[in-house]
């Protein structure tokens, strides 16, 4: 963000002192813009001695453990603050020419800190000169998805990491989240993610509706044809998504054509109307999916990809809820044959854990894919349960029910009811039902019930 320069700051000075009147909103304009020339270069001058203060460590001098903390206790700042203070002025060491800007008020100490995430000493005067007459929010999508070194030319390196929303509730909004989300699921027939359950809730806003009446993605999506690089708007604002999330889109979406062109582009839509009416009438306005009774947020899908050939014949589109959609374009679940009496869906890595489990269901779900795993990985032991049951972090839920642990003393991963511990002894991991581990000696980690396992 650029401020103005003492040279404007110069010229308004000198006509209020030149005898002529200056109105009031003026004398208030200059006077910030004085201050805000004085703060980036107090700005320039704090980061300068910050460093040398962590040089001579300072905070000893007064009573702190680290320099942030006497940043924290002496300076005021925060600790997040402190940590972001002590970036920028390290960076600044190495930016002669960012620092001169700074302290001369032509850079305000936000732009600085946004630039100093990308420039070095060889690509700060690029950055600088792309930076002129920018805004902070236009710098700092100038600078997104680039990394330190990269100079504003550079391709974008897109970021797909996942965002942290943080919610904070009223307990009675909160019962209202839990029973939307346990509808959700039972609704898709399985356990559901919070990302599953937060894009129903948005989508259910957006678009409300079966996906009748047009196609689902009422959202813009913009994709470069070089890089390929893909982003979806955000109230105003480009993020970056996954390629499969753009596949998906592309499924059943309205196709504006290119942003860049002189003439607006005819919009085209993937699926045609007839088409489209004629698939939800056929699939019952319901999700193909077995054992998905969803009948919000219904998407078409192309069994066979527009990309490999496929076409927009009936027998190559079926309905889709959000979900299985998604899941299917991540590569979690396959769809072959043709529509709609003659498909075939498979989940790729075991299906979705239904909704509505007991805890004690739940865990023995559990174990049992855990032991499917285990056969396939390992099939020369033969048997996959026991070598779980070995495997297994924690006692099990049934034997801990049946059996009674001493009050304050840690139970046996797997200990019998004949035998008993000696007070004061850690307990063998597999403790046997015939024989005892002597005193002194490490239990053996496999103890089998008719003897011990063999030392090598």
């Amino acid at each position: 963000m650029s401020v103005q320069s003492s040279n404007e700051v110069q010229s308004m000075h000198r006509n209020a002192v030149s005898g002529e009147p200056e109105a009031e909103h003026r004398a208030v304009h200059r006077r910030l813009c004085e201050y805000a020339r004085h703060r980036s270069a107090l700005d320039a001058a704090e980061a300068f001695d910050l460093v040398r203060a962590e040089q001579f460590k300072l905070y000893a001098l007064h009573g702190c453990a680290t320099h942030l903390e006497y940043m924290e206790r002496i300076l005021g700042y925060g600790p997040h603050a402190a940590r972001e203070r002590m970036r920028v002025a390290r960076a600044l060491v190495r930016l002669p020419e960012t620092t001169a800007a700074l302290a001369r008020g032509e850079l305000s100490y936000s732009a600085a800190r946004e630039l100093t995430r990308v420039a070095t000493d060889e690509t700060e005067t690029a950055w600088l000169a792309r930076a002129q007459g920018l805004v902070v929010h236009q710098i700092e999508r100038l600078v997104a998805n680039h990394q330190l070194g990269d100079r504003p030319d550079d391709p974008p390196n897109p970021s797909l990491r996942p965002r942290i929303v943080r919610l904070e509730l009223p307990p009675e909004v909160y019962a209202l989240w839990r029973q939307a989300r346990m509808v959700a699921a039972e609704e898709r027939g399985s356990e559901i993610s919070d990302a599953d359950f937060v894009e129903t809730i948005c989508r259910a806003l957006i678009a409300p509706g079966t996906g009748a009446s047009g196609p689902a993605h009422q959202i813009a999506y913009q994709q470069c044809p070089d890089c390929r690089r893909t982003t979806q708007n955000g109230a105003g604002r480009d993020i970056d998504i996954a390629p499969e999330v753009f596949e998906r889109a592309s499924c059943d979406a309205k196709d504006l054509g290119s942003l860049d062109a002189t003439v607006a582009e005819r919009a085209t839509t993937t699926v045609t109307p007839r088409i489209r009416e004629q698939v939800f009438a056929r699939d019952h306005h319901r999700c193909t999916a077995p054992g998905c009774r969803s009948a919000r947020n219904l998407e078409i899908h192309h069994i066979i990809e527009q990309a490999n050939g496929g076409t927009h014949e009936l027998s190559n589109l079926c309905l889709l809820c959000s979900g299985h959609h998604a899941a299917l374009h991540a590569g979690l679940l396959t769809i072959r044959g043709q529509a709609p009496y003659e498909l075939e869906l498979r989940w790729n890595y075991g299906s979705p854990m239904p909704a509505g489990l007991t805890p004690a269901a739940r865990e023995a779900l559990i174990d049992e894919r855990v032991s499917e795993i285990l056969a396939q990985l390992m099939p020369e032991f033969g048997a996959a349960e026991r070598v779980a049951d070995q495997l297994r972090p924690l006692p099990d839920i049934d034997q801990l029910g049946r059996g009674r642990v001493p009050h304050g003393r840690a139970p046996d991963i797997a200990h019998s009811t004949p035998g008993r511990v000696p007070h004061g002894r850690a307990p063998d991991i597999a403790h046997s039902t015939l024989g005892h581990v002597p005193h002194g000696r490490a239990p053996d980690i496999a103890h089998s019930t008719l003897g011990r396992v063999p030392r090598g």
